[in-house]
């Protein structure tokens, strides 16, 4: 199993003298964060799709082998709009003409519950947005249910692994590999924080004990077969989601030599004018 680890977002300021050297600008985050890491979860997109100008200024930023994943506009997921949907799609196929389109994700509510209505508005977004692998989070535990991976299959949806409090009314923290691919989202597990408001559910070092079962969760899912798999951490406030997501992957090193980790790809060094001279 290929697993590509990395965070959700990478353009935050603060990262700025912990993780960016001191005074890197945000035009250099992201050439420097495609250094680190071999992918990135784009979260500027669930406010507007891109342009194909500022698609191509991205891709010119990362070499080649980097992956993104992009987030569906809210516009749809929240909006229950088709509008951006168009302009979205066209955006991706920049990235896949670029070979560096990993997966979409579309986000949904907490007050998105399970019923025919929202199933079969979830399954009008699969549809406009083919042929692109589509991850799906749920955030209501309405949609725990057992027809639920039959059901994602059938529609061709991949069920997204939340790392979340044990809250009653979430979707349940846990790896989910019932499909071909894993895609995985670690938040926080602040209980106390989760609905606090703004970005304080999002402070949270993940323990060595939590990144453990995961590491086991995902050697699970490659002895199971899987063929790949995606994880990002979204805990961003501060750089716990850099270090978090840099400890996973030596804990999986360690464990689990089956998988195959995808490092950072190296940029190409240009040719001096003599170097192909003997």
């Amino acid at each position: 199993m290929k697993l590509w680890v990395g965070t959700a977002g990478y353009a935050y300021p603060a990262w700025v003298g912990d993780f960016y050297p001191p005074g890197t600008s945000s035009t250099d985050m992201l050439s420097y964060y495609a250094r680190q890491f071999s992918a990135v979860e784009i979260n500027s997109t669930f406010y507007r799709p891109p342009t194909i100008e500022q698609v191509e200024k991205m891709c010119r930023k990362v070499p080649a082998g980097f992956g993104f994943t992009l987030k569906v506009p809210r516009s749809a997921s929240h909006e229950n709009s088709p509008d951006e949907l168009p302009a979205f799609h066209r955006a991706a196929e920049q990235f896949a003409a670029r070979d560096c389109l990993l997966s979409l994700i579309v986000q949904i509510p907490e007050a998105f519950r399970n019923s025919a209505v929202n199933r079969a508005w979830l399954v009008h977004i699969r549809e406009q947005l083919r042929p692109f692998p589509l991850a799906v989070e749920f955030r209501h535990r309405s949609w725990d249910v057992d027809a639920l991976p039959k059901w994602a299959a059938k529609h061709g949806f991949d069920v997204v692994s939340v790392g979340v409090p044990d809250i009653p009314t979430l979707f349940p923290n846990g790896l989910r590999a019932e499909g071909p691919r894993v895609y995985a989202r670690l938040h926080s597990e602040n209980a106390d924080a989760w609905y606090s408001g703004g970005t304080a559910r999002y402070a949270y070092d993940y323990p060595d004990a939590t990144l453990t079962e995961w590491a086991s969760g995902l050697t699970a899912a490659a002895a199971a077969g899987r063929e790949r798999a995606l994880v990002f951490f979204n805990n961003c406030v501060g750089i716990q989601a850099t270090t978090n997501a840099k400890r996973l992957i030596d804990l999986l090193r360690e464990t689990a030599p089956a998988i195959e980790i995808v490092p950072p790809p190296q940029p190409v060094e240009p040719k001096g004018l003599f170097d192909d001279v003997e």
